[in-house]
């Protein structure tokens, strides 16, 4: 099924098939569902860290798909359910790197590091995965200009839950960095 969308549509770089799942069930006998992601390589997007195929792109990818499964299946083609990870902490910089010059760097760092295929095209951008607090901590705090950090938290977008790992809820779901993280100046 994905080989089937991966040869046809060359401006998608991705695709996962969720066999017996709709729009509204992960469960739903005689359905199929296919999340795809766009080719990021050379194609500017409007969001880089949450790439979306366009409606057009969707509509002809379940055409293709309807025409090829026996007239009981019903076929659905979306784009992944990103689930954007927020990291919220206050830092403390060595002696001679100012707050306000390097947290921005900081964020930056922690963007990057969290949605890599954003600014490298070599970079997969992979379904599924799994964001781990104490990884961080150690990324941020291993950061030249960091002396320490405190009240680290990691959290959904939206969500005031601090977890120690969050891995994807859904079997269409990505996790990606937010735009920015709440880092506050000790």
């Amino acid at each position: 099924c994905e080989r089937l969308v991966l040869q046809a549509f060359p401006s998608v770089h991705r695709a996962k098939c969720v066999p017996h799942a709709s729009d509204s069930s992960w469960l739903a006998a005689g359905h199929l569902t296919m999340v795809v992601v766009p080719d990021l390589r050379n194609r500017p997007t409007v969001n880089p860290l949450q790439p979306r195929v366009d409606l057009d792109t969707l509509a002809r990818i379940r055409e293709h798909l309807a025409a090829r499964c026996g007239p009981q299946t019903r076929v659905h083609v979306r784009n992944p359910g990103y689930r954007p990870v927020q990291l919220d902490f206050k830092v403390r910089l060595r002696p001679g790197f100012g707050f306000n010059f390097y947290g921005p760097q900081i964020d930056r760092a922690i963007v990057q590091a969290l949605s890599p295929w954003a600014f490298d095209s070599a970079t997969e951008l992979g379904f599924g995965g799994r964001v781990v607090r104490s990884e961080l901590l150690d990324f941020v705090e291993a950061l030249p200009w960091v002396d320490f950090v405190t009240d680290f938290r990691l959290t959904l977008e939206g969500d005031t839950r601090d977890r120690d790992e969050i891995v994807p809820d859904t079997p269409d779901a990505i996790l990606v960095s937010a735009p920015s993280h709440r880092i506050a100046e000790l």
